[in-house]
């Protein structure tokens, strides 16, 4: 019996050292490390966050030093920086690292826009890339002062084939110009990171103000539709028509001109949509048309096209 338990002793024992060990033997745990944005500005804020278990001690360097299992800070770092954790526990220690790109102050973008008819027209963007979704306006009445952003509601619409970037031909509208009368004006501000990039003098025109607007591009041997204001529109009422730009006859029929689709959309007249020619090569390279897109009669947009090198034939 003496025997027995003195064994019975010895398996507790040993089943405790055995635990004892498994516990001084575990790794720290990071579940994640990251620097959110990963890209900023010099003189930006940006915050770094962790989250670990398991450990005695956790420590961040550039200056952070010691901190709780879970967390976050906020940084300012002037350059870019890679910050290491590090996790201890009583036997291991264990490292992870997370960057942050830092640019250097770059030239504010320079933006000119310029009113036409019922919208502005971005015509320079000073060489630089602004992202498309980061922009937002100011409209001031120019007679009482009065921040009028809201009640007007301007808007960016794509005008240049790059919904991202900001580009000449990306054209802002007006949601209610007809709440307004007509002459009156604003100082219309265009914002970039909090910065004033852009700025104009709009005068409300007179009505209507839902006139069909499309841009139109030459792309290689076609043209393409890159946007369209004031849609949407019934593909079927649309028509072309190409006239030489030397002589000005008309030569729609002779060139080929036809609208195709090409957004999915056979009823709608689209961004992506074409028109194409299946007569170019019955033309001298360099040629040159005046190409007219016309919505129940009226013109809504217009380019010139002219005769590559390289002809692309439409099958027939």
């Amino acid at each position: 019996m003496k025997k027995i338990v003195s064994m019975i002793g010895v398996t507790i024992l040993l089943c405790t050292i055995a635990l004892s060990g498994c516990n001084e033997q575990k790794k720290p745990i990071i579940a994640s490390f990251e620097v959110t944005p990963n890209e900023i500005e010099v003189g930006k804020t940006a915050y770094i966050s962790w989250s670990v278990s398991e450990a005695t001690s956790v420590t961040i360097d550039h200056g952070i030093g010691v901190v709780s299992l879970t967390g976050n800070r906020s940084i300012t770092p002037t350059e870019t920086t890679t910050y290491t954790l590090t996790a201890k526990s009583s036997s291991t220690e264990i490292t992870e690292t997370t960057s942050i790109v830092v640019h250097q102050p770059i030239e504010k973008p320079n933006i000119t826009m310029v009113q036409s008819e019922f919208y502005i027209e971005i015509t320079n963007t000073g060489n630089s890339r602004v992202n498309q979704f980061q922009v937002s306006f100011i409209a001031i009445n120019k007679n009482n002062s009065e921040n009028q952003t809201s009640a007007l509601g301007p808007v960016i619409n794509e005008g240049d084939g790059n919904p991202t970037i900001l580009g000449v031909g990306d054209i802002i509208t007006f949601r209610n110009l007809s709440n307004f009368r007509v002459g009156e004006q604003w100082d219309i501000r265009m914002i970039y990171n909090g910065d004033i990039i852009g700025q104009c003098i709009f005068k409300n025109p007179k009505p209507p103000y839902d006139t069909p607007l499309v841009r139109l591009i030459q792309s290689e041997s076609n043209i393409t539709i890159i946007g369209i204001i004031n849609g949407p529109l019934e593909q079927a009422l649309c028509s072309i028509t190409a006239a030489n730009s030397t002589s000005g006859a008309n030569q729609t029929s002779v060139i080929g001109a036809m609208l195709t689709d090409n957004d999915s959309n056979p009823n709608s007249l689209g961004i992506g949509d074409h028109i194409m020619f299946s007569n170019l090569g019955a033309f001298r390279t360099g040629d040159k048309w005046i190409i007219q897109l016309l919505y129940a009669g009226d013109i809504i947009g217009q380019c010139t096209f002219t005769n590559p090198v390289h002809i692309i034939l439409i099958p027939t």
